[in-house]
């Protein structure tokens, strides 16, 4: 699903300005497509509140940069529970944004991820990916965090979001995209 953007007209230096936004309202939507990303900003962030129509109780969001699906993104994640905690890495082709509430977790509860993209438009450095996420499963749930990298010199103009093995989002599911201006703009 294409989305379109918002002009840029917060006057604020470092000001998180919105630039689009979609807001899934069918039950038959399981890509977010964010094209023409504007470059003028230092670094972007994504905030999704989802939920997935995936059958099982979680479900993981992640996006493909520039429809990049190549093997060069990694990651290293904490996660907690609430009685233990863990940590793991991984490198692949996909890019991570959290883990979900899906349709056999409680109706109605939906999962958050909070997604920085540092310096996005430089074309001379690796792009970092800090990501945050928090779902509560009525009683039980986690918080993620995320340190990741995609080994890419491009900017990032494309994100493609989705989620396991390409489930549907849920109605009111959302998703934010910010441009975050530099002290200099």
């Amino acid at each position: 699903m294409p989305v379109s953007f918002a002009s840029n007209s917060a006057p604020m230096k470092g000001a998180m300005v919105p630039i689009a936004y979609y807001a899934v309202s069918g039950s038959s939507t399981n890509n977010i497509y964010f094209s023409n990303i504007p470059q003028g900003y230092q670094d972007l962030c994504l905030v999704i509140n989802a939920r997935s129509a995936y059958s099982a109780a979680t479900a993981q969001a992640y996006t493909y940069i520039n429809n990049d699906s190549s093997a060069l993104y990694s990651d290293t994640r904490l996660y907690g529970d609430g009685s233990s905690a863990t940590s793991d890495r991984a490198s692949g082709g996909i890019l991570y944004l959290g883990d979900i509430p899906a349709a056999t977790s409680t109706s109605g509860i939906f999962g958050s991820t909070v997604n920085h993209f540092i310096n996005y438009a430089n074309t001379t450095t690796y792009k970092a990916i800090l990501t945050r996420a928090a779902t509560d499963l009525n009683g039980s749930g986690y918080s993620q965090l995320w340190a990741q990298l995609y080994r890419s010199t491009s900017a990032i103009t494309i994100l493609n979001c989705y989620n396991t093995t390409g489930a549907n989002w849920v109605a009111g599911t959302t998703f934010s995209l910010y441009g975050i201006r530099s002290i200099g703009q």
